[in-house]
Formats: structure tokens, sequence, C-alpha cells
């Protein structure tokens, strides 16, 4: 079986944005680790 590996800075992200759509995430912090990592934003912000 091949091993699959995932961006860490990726998930982080990813776990960033779920946490902020609950809520459990201010909108200056989901917004300084978009711009940190240059991610595009969505439209829930």
């Amino acid at each position: 079986m091949d091993k699959i590996e995932i961006d860490k800075e990726y998930v982080a992200a990813i776990l960033i944005e779920l946490l902020f759509e609950k809520g459990l995430v201010n909108k200056e912090t989901y917004i300084n680790v978009y711009k940190h990592y240059n991610l595009h934003i969505s439209q829930a912000a």
C-alpha cells in the first residue's frame, strides 16, 4: 500500500477555516492565517 502524504500547513488552514465557520475562531485569526499562507479566503469571511 502506498503512503499518502498531506501537507500539514494545508490541513491546518482547512481546520482553521472549519473552526471559523463554526464560530470557534475569530475573524482576525482566520484572516491572519490565510495572509500568512497566502491562501484564498472563502466567502464566509
